[in-house]
């Protein structure tokens, strides 16, 4: 659950499990409803350092909730984190 002018962030682990140092990057796809995005925004603290090979970093995706949001009573997306080297 989370409530208007929250910030809620939640842990995830990452290993690069390529042969070579890479850099990830995050994105968003299929906010449902679709006017959540306007209310709702997600990044995290990952710095963007390559990771090498085999690299595990912890990193911490917030999840932000504007004070003026309404009309969204459950919402979901798609988090997308990809890899280029």
């Amino acid at each position: 659950m989370v409530e208007p002018g929250s910030i809620n962030n939640v842990t995830v682990y990452v290993r690069n499990e390529g042969n070579v140092a890479a850099t990830i990057s995050l994105t968003t796809e299929n906010w449902n409803p679709a006017n959540a995005s306007d209310y709702l925004t997600l990044g995290w603290n990952y710095d963007g350092r390559q990771l090498s090979p085999q690299e595990v970093i912890a990193a911490i995706l917030t999840l932000t909730v504007c004070p003026s949001v309404h009309g969204i009573e459950g919402f979901s997306l798609d988090i997308i984190i990809s890899i280029s080297s």
